[in-house]
């Protein structure tokens, strides 16, 4: 599995869970945390295959900030 690090502009735990559960909806497979204490405020995906593409549209979509920052 590989992990992929992106920074976010999550702010709160309500918003860190709309996220999750629609990034879990799209990648199914994944082990995807927040650590909202981190001052880029991180997501972690790990997964066996390329999701960036994903999480990137789904944070857009959402009016949200993602940009990854590690394979």
């Amino acid at each position: 599995m590989s992990l992929e690090i992106f920074e976010t502009n999550i702010k709160t735990q309500e918003e860190a869970n709309y996220l999750l559960q629609l990034l879990q909806h799209s990648i199914s497979d994944g082990l995807i945390s927040f650590d909202l204490k981190d001052s880029n405020h991180i997501l972690c995906i790990e997964t066996n295959r390329e999701i960036s593409g994903v999480v990137l549209s789904v944070f857009r979509k959402q009016g949200f900030y993602c940009q990854k920052l590690k394979d």
